[in-house]
This record gives structure tokens, sequence and C-alpha cells, in this order.
């Protein structure tokens, strides 16, 4: 047997185990698009399973040899692709059978045993245990929520006895699980065809062998458990009685086994499989959205039952969540829950009758605290995001947001306020805003800053009737310095010579990196040039100070550039062009710098 296109869609791998394909080809998407998380986790998910099996994998669409590569690491053995070969005829000789692995035996005792259920796959290996339902349903929910962290290509098969077992909370819990798993399936008499959103349910006849076994298996790439139980008989026989039997719930035992055996599992789950029906396109309505329809009544928490949910879920809620009492002075706080504590590292003790501007520290905006003082006044709405202050004195941005509670004639009497820790995001805002203007490795402004800030200056220039200078600096061999020491100490070597080049500028001109070893430097408010260089070789002031700039910023290479006990000598080669003699914009100021540049370059060779 042999699957193709496996990892075009994650969750088709989910079966794959079941399956044991004897070749597993790969979808060329994972050998030509970039690695990503999925990808990895398809990969993973292959060689797992040709690692326990013994499968053979193969990767198809291999045209270069960076596919080559990424496909070996991938474990595949085999190719295809123009790289090998274009598609042609069967060669008439030549060719040899792909070798396999040897045939999985086959059990005789499994055509003969009436019925193989998963309790009777599991005990075989395996002594059962007696346990009451209480215990037993906790297992159960304990391996469901297992099956939760796992990944998209999960399978859950469960057996519920009887569709009338499986209750309203159950139901809710297999929704989730099959929302997140590739296929949860749930099997049972009277079952219908889904009995939770997303699940597919498959009835068995009352006298099904199945029918009074309690069964949850779990299977994904890298994990798998399963519990298979029956009902015990109440005088201690070894024979099978019905769960409908029983007329004592509370003394209900059954006889359980639970293992994390992958391949006993496998076992196990088969006959759960082999009963599931086969799925259609679509989905069935469930009775419940139907009978809500309808009658056209609306799902709600019961009055007498809503004031201690509320409070019990805003105890829990992930935001910080208090309250404060608009009728008291200073609107002291009467209430924080467990979350506010968390995020701030006070007790309860240390908040409750304080006013919450206690949260605050020296560089708390005061231009956003007094706004919302007003509005709060006002009795008006707050979203904000203030830098706060924990207990520790650590700093932490603040997103609150802050409503009023009125009451029935409509004064305020209380504020709530929510309060959401987001000091990653503000960081990764700034952050992502910082490296939009600056080079990651130097901490100058990059070419966009460069440009930008070129264009602002020429549009003054223009206005006052000054010049601007663009000089462009190149450092001399630098490549050498990469090919002999390596990148990491030609970073070095570019972070140094930003530093000794940035304490030679003037204070006001601007020093940016333009890319690789190449800066910048803008020159604003020289004078103005009369548009011709000066005969007999006297310079203009303009044309003085940028030669001036130019001096200090080689003088400030001249020392060497001390890496691990040597010595490097970094030069540079620079040019410069003026606006508005040498060119009109940014661009062309630029490329006329770059030329004096290579100019100089050729000049000290």
């Amino acid at each position: 047997m042999a699957l193709d296109d496996v990892g075009a869609e994650p969750a088709g791998l989910a079966l794959v185990s079941f399956l044991r394909p004897d070749v597993i080809k790969l979808d060329l998407a994972l050998v030509r698009d970039r690695t990503s998380l999925q990808a990895a986790g398809v990969v993973n998910a292959v060689r797992a399973e040709a690692e326990r099996s013994g499968a053979v994998v193969l990767a198809e669409g291999i045209e270069t040899e960076q596919h080559l590569e990424r496909a070996l690491a991938m474990g595949a053995r085999l190719g295809q692709g123009w790289m090998f070969g274009r598609p042609d005829a069967l060669l008439p000789a030549g060719m040899r059978p792909l070798r396999l692995r040897p045939a999985a035996p086959t059990v005789e005792a499994a055509a003969t045993e009436p019925a193989r259920t998963p309790f009777a796959v599991l005990a075989a290996a395996s002594g059962a245990r007696r346990t009451s339902v209480p215990l037993l349903a906790s297992m159960t929910r304990q391996l469901e929520r297992q099956a939760l962290l796992l990944d998209e290509q999960t399978v859950v098969l469960a057996n519920c006895q009887h569709a009338n077992l499986m209750n309203a909370r159950t139901r809710r819990r297999y929704e989730t699980l099959g929302s997140v798993t590739a296929l949860t399936a749930v099997t049972g008499v009277g079952m219908p065809d889904e009995p939770a959103p997303g699940v597919v349910g498959t009835a068995l006849d009352s006298d099904d062998p199945l029918a009074d076994q309690w069964v949850v298996t779990v299977v994904s790439p890298h994990f798998a458990a399963a519990l298979a139980a029956r009902e015990a008989p109440a005088d201690g026989r070894s024979d099978e009685v019905g769960v409908r039997g029983r007329a004592d719930p509370a003394a209900r035992r059954l006889d359980y086994v639970l293992t994390y055996d992958r391949q006993r599992v496998f076992d196990a789950a088969g006959p759960l499989l082999e009963k599931v029906r086969p799925m259609t396109n679509g989905t069935v309505p469930s009775p419940a959205a139907a009978d809500h329809r309808a009658d056209g009544a609306l799902l709600r928490v019961a009055h007498d039952d809503l004031p201690d949910l509320m409070l019990r879920a805003v105890a829990v809620a992930s935001n910080g969540i208090v309250i404060a009492d608009a009728r008291l002075p200073d609107l002291p706080l009467v209430y924080v829950n467990a979350a506010f504590l968390r995020i701030t590292g006070y007790a309860e003790a240390e908040v409750l009758g304080r006013n919450c501007r206690f949260l605050q520290g020296s560089d708390t905006d005061t231009s956003q605290v007094h706004p919302i003082r007003r509005r709060i006044l006002a009795g008006r709405d707050v979203h904000a995001v203030l830098l706060n202050y924990r207990r520790d004195g650590s700093a932490f941005w603040n997103e609150v947001r802050i409503s009023a509670v009125r009451s029935a004639d409509g004064e305020i009497t209380h504020y709530i306020g929510n309060q959401l820790d987001v000091t990653a995001r503000v960081d990764r805002e700034r952050r992502t805003a910082y490296l939009a203007h600056h080079d990651g490795l130097t901490a100058l402004p990059n070419r966009a800053h460069l440009l930008e800030h070129l264009a602002l200056e020429l549009r003054r220039a223009r206005r006052n009737g000054m010049s601007v200078a663009a000089v462009l600096l190149d450092l001399n061999g630098f490549k050498a310095v990469n090919d002999r020491f390596g990148h990491a100490v030609g970073d070095s070597a570019l972070v140094w010579a930003a530093t000794r080049l940035r304490s030679a500028i003037r204070a006001g001109d601007l020093l940016g990196r333009l890319g690789g070893d190449e800066f910048l430097v803008v020159l604003a408010g020289l004078p103005a040039t009369d548009g011709a260089w000066p005969a007999g070789g006297e310079s203009s002031t303009a044309d003085e100070t940028v030669r001036r700039v130019q001096e200090h910023l080689h003088s400030a290479l001249a020392d060497p550039f001390e890496q691990d006990g040597s010595a490097l000598r970094i030069s540079a080669s620079s040019g410069a062009a003026l606006f508005p003699r040498d060119a009109d914009d940014p661009a062309a100021l630029i490329a006329r710098a770059d030329a004096a540049m290579y100019r100089a370059k050729l000049r000290t060779r």
C-alpha cells in the first residue's frame, strides 16, 4: 500500500498509522516551500511512523540540489523529479523491485474469534482492574483532556454504551474535541449521526458486543492511549452483564484496562474504527439546535443563578478586574480579582480601600492620566494604555478599560476596570517601529530613514536657499575581513566602525548605514553654493565644511580594531555631492556621492 500527497492536508495524517502503508509519498510542497511549523509537524509525524513501521518515505517534485537536500533531511529514501530525469516510457530492462518491509504476520485466531472487542484485546495482554463509575469517568475525562493538548492530527474514538448516557456535559466536551482533532467519532446503541457538532456518530445494534463496553482511545503521531471497560457482574462472575441490567447505579462496578502501549492502542481502536459509519459531506443538524429554532426560546442563565455565576466568572477571569466605589471619597477599590493581584504583585489587603493611582510612577504619562480622570468624572468610558508599576517596582504596560456602573435611577455607584498586561505587545510594536527606521546591527538609521531625512532637508534647503551635502563612505577591503575572520568578526567590525564614525560628525548631522559596508552622512544647513566649483583651487564655505567632515571621518578609523588579541586596520573611501549644485533629489544626490566615492577609491589603489 502506498499513500500519495501526504502532508497536503495535515489532518490527513491522522489515519496513517491505522493504514500501515508500505510507502509514504511526501507532498511536493514540503520539499519546495519554505519551512514552517506546520511542515515540521508533518515531517515529524511521517518520520515517527516510518521509524515505527518500517515504511519507505518517497519525496516528489525534486528539481534542484536544494530540493534534494530538504528531501534527504526529511527522511526520504526515494525521490522523483526532473533532477533525475524527464517523464518517459519505462525501461525495458534493468528495473529492480522495491524492497519493502516484511509483511506483518497474520493472526489465525482473529479469524475464528467470535467478537474481538477493545476490552478483549487489552485484557488479553494485562489483567483488568475493577473500579466504580466516578473514578472511571474521571480517568476518561483525563484522556479527553490530553487529546485537547495534542495537535490537529489526533483521532479520538469512543464507545458510549448507550446514547442516553451521553449527557449535555459530555456532548460539550466532545464538541470541543471535534473542533480541534482530525476525527472524533462515538459509537453506541441509539447514537445519532452527529451527537455533537463536528462529531461522527454511529448507532450500534442492541446485541452488538460493544453495547456493554465503555471505551475511549486517543491516537496522535506521538501519543497513544486506550481505556476499555465492561460491566462487572454483581456476584463477581466474569460474565458480561448489560449496563441496563444494573438496578442501583451507585453500586455499578466495571472491569477496566488502561494502556499507553501504541500497538495495543491501535489493536483496541481497530474494532471501533471498523464500526464508524462512512462520513458524508456536510453535517447533520443536532436535535437540540432544531428544537431551539422551533420554539424560539432563548437559552439564558436563570435569574437566581446569575449573581453567583457572575461573581465566580469575574473571579477566574484572565484579565485583571477591579471595582471602585463612586459613592466614597477618592474612588477606593472595593474588589479586585486574582488576575489583578497576579499582574501587579500586590496582596488584596494592600489595595482595597486605595485609589488605583498607586500603580502610577515617575514615568507614567501625566498627559494621559488627566484626561482619564475627566472622563471618569463625566461618567464616560475610558480606554488607554498606561505605564504602570508592580509592587516590586518593575514597570509594565497596562491596557485599561473603565466603565461606569449605574443604579436603576441612573446614578453612578461604581466603576469597573478591566486591566491587561500588554507589555509584550507594546515592546513588539516599538521594536517593529524602531527596525523600520534603524539598522538592526549598528543601531544607526537605515536606508529608508536616511532617504526620508535627506528629502526633508532638501525641502528645507529649497525654502531657505541653503545647501545640503551627502557624504558616502565605503570601508576598503571589508570583504577580506569577512572571508578571513568570519561574519561574526565582520559584524563586530561594522559596529566598531559605526561607533567611531558617529563620534566624528557634527551635532545636527545624520549618520546612517545604507547597507553592507556603506555609510551615509547628511550635512544640512550649509551655505549656498554658486552652482560651479570655484577656480584656482579655492573652496567655498560649504565645500570646506564637507572636506573637514570627510577628514574627521577618515581620522576616526585611524586606530586599529581590536578583536581577540588581533589588531585590524580598517580604512575607508568617501565621496560627496552638494544640493543644489550636483543634484536636485535624494536618489540623484546619493548617486553623485557614490560616483565620487568610487573615484576616490580608485585613486587609493
